[in-house]
């Protein structure tokens, strides 16, 4: 006998159901206006360069270098009062979050996202963008069936899974089933169900029942439906009238799945669903000391995600380097370069060190294999241990990190570009854009023959490349003491290596001198930090990834809030997230006039 489930998902019912409670978000497209940019090649928000931007009709408009580094232009219905909190596009969990909220959910150990789902890699900004999220009927059918593998599993008798979900004899009736009807959509949802929700998926069941379905088989039929609902595979947002212009706080749940997905990458835990049904979700205190809780639990990946993804460090551990040129590179080296970054960020943001400071700190996070690479004595025990760096060579923070160094590298030499295109895309905010067509090839051939430096002043007298070269390459030959996997070096093909670069266009160094020149990734590094476009730039990227959506003109605003540092102090890693996270942008949203509505319902 086939039991009946839940229907096969289509785009059309994905958007209808969601549409028919007053959630404006559009799937595949951004509702905050188009995006424009262009990919840096690491992870991270991009976009345009310092200069002035305004957010529509009667916004504040921010002027001046970095105010608003990186935004995009705004489009859609023109906002018309002091302040626009935009709206966020309808976030479908990536594969990281769908594995994270059904463990979470279920108890399941399975992991379909990372085993049969497609790549969320994001080709620019984060993988949490609703902006950029696509949707396959193929990606479909994997939810069909990882529903239905997952429900098979929960409702296995005598499973842990299954006693967590049933909690009640489901032989006795409807009331049972209502009941663990509204428990698990609570949880699944993120959200209480309506009345409407809790009839239609009763009624699923007795259409089971009908079918000849034993009261388990009916249950599991209802799990099926609510895994594959939009409800569950999407995140979205409502507005009480769709084409208000209004801005209006979120709801309680929505707020808590906020917070859960940008600290937890998951569906809310019980503390914050406890606080979302006690309404005390919506003061900027509670919200706060929520993140202070969540940023304590071990659940807590915001550190390590946001900063692999802003950083450029996905490569980390899947690339691959010449073994003749480069033996002393392996896994475990790779690993050890990944992890340093992401524990010297982590600090950052659990002690609340200054932003200017990852640039310029004289510690990191160091084992035997770095130990090793950087020529320093390998500190006592295990893993990653926090070491004080006397080494100069290693006094430039995230830039003279190995980890940072080898993304930026080919697998048989350095980048001068690719490493001064980072340092302007991921630190500063600024991009470089995209070359023109039929500029001539960089000349690898003769790489052997001097330094990078020389090969490349011969490029610099094509005009099409000088442009965007000038200001590329005066900055990556800073790094140049540094080889492919990060090892110090003086040399290169026997010729010592000149690594001095100057900002073009102005940019003060430390002293204030605009435009003075820097020897060294160190001094390029402390140049950076003392930039006015590098914290903005840190926090641009910080209130990107916890919204899930491309900046814009009207966010200006906003950032230059969260940008401000504590009275008397210097602003530190974790106050940035604090101010995201006590942002209207960040609490709030608006309707649009501009997009349509439907009355169709759902599951």
């Amino acid at each position: 006998m086939k039991l009946p489930t839940a229907p096969r998902l289509s785009p059309v019912w994905l958007l209808s159901g969601l549409l028919a409670a007053g959630c404006t978000g559009k799937i595949g497209g951004s509702a905050s206006g188009p995006s424009t940019g262009t990919p840096s090649g690491g992870g991270g928000t991009t976009g345009i360069a310092s200069g002035s931007g305004t957010g529509g009709a009667g916004s504040t408009t921010a002027t001046g270098a970095g105010s608003t580094t990186g935004i995009t232009g705004s489009g859609g219905a023109t906002f018309t009062g002091p302040r626009d909190p935009g709206r966020v596009t309808v976030r479908r969990l990536n594969r990281a979050e769908y594995d994270n909220t059904v463990h979470d959910l279920l108890g399941t150990a399975q992991t379909p996202g990372a085993t049969t789902f497609p790549d969320d890699a994001p080709q620019l900004g984060f993988d949490n963008n609703g902006d950029l999220q696509t949707l396959s009927p193929e990606q479909l059918t994997l939810y069909q069936t990882a529903a239905e593998s997952l429900a098979a599993e929960a409702m296995t008798v005598g499973s842990a899974e299954r006693s967590k979900i049933v909690t009640c004899d489901l032989t006795t009736g409807t009331a049972c089933a209502q009941t663990l009807i509204n428990n698990f959509g609570l949880l699944a949802f993120r959200r209480p169900l309506t009345t409407t929700e809790v009839g239609n998926y009763v009624t699923l069941m007795a259409t089971a029942a009908k079918a000849g379905a034993t009261s388990d088989e009916q249950f599991r039929t209802v799990l099926e439906a609510f895994l594959q609902s939009p409800n569950f595979l999407f995140r979205p947002e409502f507005d009480s009238s769709v084409t208000s212009m209004t801005p209006h706080l979120l709801s309680p749940y929505e707020t808590a799945s906020r917070l859960s997905y940008a600290i937890y990458r998951s569906m809310p835990d019980q503390t914050l669903f406890a606080a979302a049904a006690a309404g005390t979700l919506a003061q900027v205190s509670d919200i706060q000391t929520q993140v202070q809780r969540m940023l304590a639990d071990p659940k807590g990946v915001f550190a390590q995600t946001f900063a692999s993804q802003w950083l450029g460090l996905g490569a980390v551990t899947t690339q691959s380097f010449d073994s003749t040129l480069f033996p002393e590179f392996n896994a475990s080296l790779a690993s050890s370069m990944g992890g340093e970054v992401l524990d010297f960020f982590n600090e950052f943001l659990q002690q609340n060190e200054p932003v200017s400071q990852l640039l310029t700190a004289n510690f990191s996070y160091i084992d035997k294999n770095l130990a090793s690479l950087y020529g320093i004595s390998a500190p006592t025990g295990t893993g990653l241990t926090r070491t004080t760096l006397s080494n100069p060579q290693r006094a430039g923070g995230l830039l003279t990190m190995a980890g940072v160094l080898s993304v930026t590298s080919y697998p048989v030499r350095t980048s001068v570009v690719k490493r001064g295109a980072w340092v302007l895309s991921q630190l500063l905010c600024a991009p470089v854009p995209a070359p023109p067509p039929n500029i001539p090839p960089f000349p690898t051939g003769a790489i052997t023959a001097g330094t990078q430096k020389e090969i490349l002043a011969m490029h610099r007298t094509e005009p099409a490349c000088a442009a965007c070269h000038d200001s590329m390459d005066n900055i990556g030959i800073a790094m140049e003491n540094y080889d492919a996997v990060g090892a110090y070096r003086t040399m290169e093909n026997g010729i010592a290596i000149d690594a001095s670069g100057a900002f073009e266009g102005g940019i003060a160094d430390p002293s204030g001198v605009p435009g003075a020149p820097f020897t060294g990734a160190v001094q390029l590094a402390a140049t950076v930090a003392a930039d006015p476009r590098f914290t903005p730039c840190v926090a641009q990227n910080a209130l990107g990834y916890a919204l899930g959506r491309t900046l814009t003109t009207s966010d200006a605003p906003y950032l230059a809030d969260i940008t401000t540092a504590p009275q008397g102090a210097t602003i530190g890693v974790r106050d940035v997230l604090m101010n995201v996270v006590a942002s209207d942008v960040f609490r709030m949203r608006r309707g649009d006039p501009t997009m349509a509505t439907t009355t169709t319902g759902g599951m």
